[in-house]
């Protein structure tokens, strides 16, 4: 059972030796590794800075932020599902299918408001599909998501013939492209994503039946929640907000590009969430550690670009650090729990 984003003893019945974990110690390490987040990110600023000026110009941070904004719509519902025990691989082509789909019914005649929810319920359809499979069918997570992940990189292929669509209308491209009181669009996108993901997180009895689903399933059975609807909702989410992360890369471009998304957008969004705080194993991690893993793999990609560093040093340093939080993470779980013997 979770208390305020702690997991504190629930043993359902019949169980032994459930993990007993003390209250308020997972907030105070997941604080500690915000902090850590955030003395990061400022470190490679003042170095990236030190090598070449032009990186802590104004105009570069804000790149900064909306190139970290897409990965972190992918990365919200992405912190929900992997707190509540549960994986999804399938987001990048989800990406991918929710940018095409909006592209292709704006080009074909549909108003761009309809062609953008059209596109939303194609990416929930999908995390409804993944929600069947592993909770009816039993397929885990992971080989579910990921075979998803790969059907619908081929019907974006099918749908598509292999050809970006453009161009779109103007009044959806100033979507991507415009801003509101001096603040780009795509950023206030991101800011409303996280603002309520992280109420429904740490203020909704959702959020609290999510944290106790991933920190013990079971005893969350045995405690009246509803678990495969509980999931169900969680993948739901996850495919919409992918498609939506979709609809505003392809607002940004002027275009709904197949290559985009896939792979990088589903790594890129995992190793966020990960590098957040969001444990592995379920039942711990924050929106804000989220947002300053987007943040960072986003600060990391410019400031090699800045310093004219080949790109591919990105893909060892984010390995790098994914294998540092995942480590990071079993070290944490070893200090708060200890097992009845």
């Amino acid at each position: 059972m979770t208390v305020n984003g702690n997991t504190s003893t629930a043993t359902a019945p019949g169980a032994t030796d459930t993990p007993i974990i003390r209250l308020g110690l997972g907030r105070r390490l997941l604080a500690r590794q915000e902090l850590t987040l955030i003395a990061v990110l400022i470190l490679v600023g003042v170095l990236a800075t030190l090598r070449n000026p032009s990186f802590g110009e104004s105009d570069n941070l804000l790149q900064v932020v909306r190139a970290a904004v897409v990965t972190f719509i992918v990365a919200c519902p992405l912190t929900l599902v992997t707190i509540g025990g549960g994986f999804d691989f399938s987001v990048g082509s989800v990406f991918t299918l929710g940018g095409v789909s909006a592209a292709y019914f704006m080009t074909h005649g549909v108003i761009w408001p309809l062609a953008i929810l059209i596109a939303l319920a194609v990416g929930a359809a999908v995390g409804a599909l993944n929600a069947v499979v592993i909770d009816r069918l039993r397929v885990p997570p992971i080989i579910t998501t990921l075979g998803t992940f790969y059907v619908m990189g081929g019907v974006v292929i099918l749908f598509t013939h292999g050809i970006d669509i453009a161009p779109l209308p103007l009044q959806f491209d100033s979507l991507g492209t415009g801003s509101t009181l001096g603040v780009p669009n795509v950023i206030i996108a991101g800011i409303l994503v996280g603002i309520a993901y992280h109420l429904v997180l740490e203020r909704t009895r959702y959020g609290y039946n999510v944290r106790s689903l991933g920190g013990n399933r079971l005893a969350a059975t045995e405690n009246g929640i509803p678990v495969r609807r509980l999931d169900a909702w969680l993948y739901i989410g996850a495919g919409a907000l992918a498609a939506f992360a979709g609809i505003v890369y392809a607002a940004r471009t002027g275009s709904g590009q197949v290559g985009a998304g896939g792979a990088s957008v589903t790594l890129t969004a995992i190793s966020a969430v990960l590098i957040g705080g969001t444990s592995l194993f379920g039942g711990i991690g924050t929106i804000t550690g989220t947002a300053l893993g987007a943040i960072l793999f986003a600060e990391i990609d410019n400031a090699l670009a800045v310093a004219g560093i080949d790109a591919l040093y990105s893909n060892m340093i984010i390995g790098s650090i994914l294998i540092f939080a995942v480590a990071a993470d079993s070290i944490r779980r070893g200090r708060m729990f200890s097992l009845k013997r």
